[in-house]
């Protein structure tokens, strides 16, 4: 992989599952994308390339846009890739007090868990069928995007409060959403993977944009092509 010599971009965006691959390849790294120690968009200039993460606040925007606050709320992330640790470290960032992960990989699991710990956040853990009902239920696995995947990963304890949150964002309703009927609010990706393409064109473009009066009319576009 020679990112630095070709002439053939000056910015693009990665995708699972290279995004902690190609961190190694690249000349400078957000602090952001530091910490996260994942990568999501590159940008070159002057024959160098720079790495960045907007994944973090796609979710950011994506929290805010819907009127999510995770101040003091318990959570389940489920998941443990790249993706979950975007998401873990913005529940941290603002002020969730437990965190609990599901993930199919118990190193993985724990790998997320250390991560958190590296912060500073120590209530999080690990799901056992012991736990109660979550504030907010977040999956960032790609379970729902093919045919043959099952529901059975998604067996966990759910309230009609639970705010439920699917990144997979090529459908309204998702295997994820459609699961728990009684919730009265469920949110799929699609603002996050507008934000995160957005803040993306204003690194490749070095400039600045009101992306928040943006969402709607490229909501509105990709609800028809996507949703």
């Amino acid at each position: 992989m020679c990112i630095r010599d070709s002439d053939l971009f000056n910015g693009i965006n990665v995708t699972i599952p290279f995004k902690s691959e190609v961190v190694k390849f690249l000349d400078f790294i957000d602090e952001e994308a530091k910490i996260l120690g994942n990568i999501n968009c590159i940008s070159k200039s002057n024959n160098m390339t720079y790495g960045f993460n907007t994944d973090k606040y796609g979710f950011d925007m994506l929290l805010n846009k819907n009127n999510v606050s995770t101040k003091g709320s318990n959570c389940i992330v489920l998941g443990a890739g790249s993706s979950a640790k975007t998401v873990v470290k913005s529940l941290i960032d603002h002020g969730a007090d437990k965190i609990v992960i599901k993930n199919k990989s118990i190193d993985n699991a724990h790998n997320l868990q250390n991560f958190a710990h590296t912060l500073g956040f120590n209530n999080i853990d690990l799901f056992n069928s012991n736990h109660a009902s979550y504030d907010i239920a977040i999956n960032t696995t790609p379970i729902g995007m093919y045919k043959e995947d099952c529901d059975n990963f998604f067996d966990i304890p759910i309230q009609d409060h639970t705010v439920l949150i699917d990144l997979i964002y090529t459908s309204k309703e998702t295997l994820f959403l459609k699961k728990f009927d009684k919730c009265s609010k469920k949110i799929n990706g699609l603002d996050m993977f507008i934000f995160q393409a957005l803040k993306s064109i204003e690194i490749w473009r070095e400039t600045n944009y009101n992306l928040d009066s943006q969402i709607e009319s490229v909501r509105k576009q990709l609800e028809n092509i996507k949703c």
